[in-house]
């Protein structure tokens, strides 16, 4: 009995952690003052529209990736952090190019700093989404790698082949 009251609290507090991080995210407004949450690194929801950004794919929010001594470390939950920052800058506009198969819009989505996917890669936190009808960044892709920044800074999984392992 102790031990199912212990699992029971854990879970109770695991819940909490997740509803506290959720609901801080919920302040992010864009530009048109719709809310704003951040779902992984390359996902977004803008008032009630599911975006995905065009052109690149960062790690799922459960991915892990190896540093350069070879330590695992949350990628997923680094690249989704990352994007908060970078639409809690302010004046998030997207605009839709297309819808992918999963019926989210893709997107371009700036904020007053400039390109949210292209900031994405050069912080080291997304690379190309394999789409040849989006230009991935890879001059910038280049440049982050070459300075190791984020997934570069060791050994990661792409995103879309990370999914075909994992996700079910």
């Amino acid at each position: 009995m102790r031990a199912f009251l212990n699992l029971l609290l854990f879970g109770a507090m695991v819940a909490l952690a997740i509803w506290f991080e959720r609901g801080r995210e919920q302040s992010i407004t864009a530009a048109d003052g719709s809310a704003v949450h951040v779902i992984d690194g390359d996902s977004l929801r803008v008032g009630g529209v599911e975006i995905r950004l065009a052109g690149i794919d960062a790690p799922e929010y459960r991915q892990t990736c190896r540093d350069g001594a070879g330590a695992a470390w949350a990628c997923g939950k680094d690249a989704r952090e990352t994007l908060v920052r970078l639409v809690a800058a302010g004046g998030l506009d997207c605009r839709s190019r297309a819808e992918d198969r999963y019926g989210r819009a893709l997107a371009t989505c700036r904020t007053g700093t400039g390109d949210v996917a292209r900031a994405m890669v050069a912080a080291g936190f997304a690379e190309s989404a394999r789409d040849d009808r989006f230009d991935a960044h890879p001059d910038v892709m280049a440049e982050a790698k070459a300075a190791k920044r984020g997934i570069w800074r060791g050994d990661h999984q792409h995103p879309a082949d990370w999914r075909r392992a994992n996700v079910g």
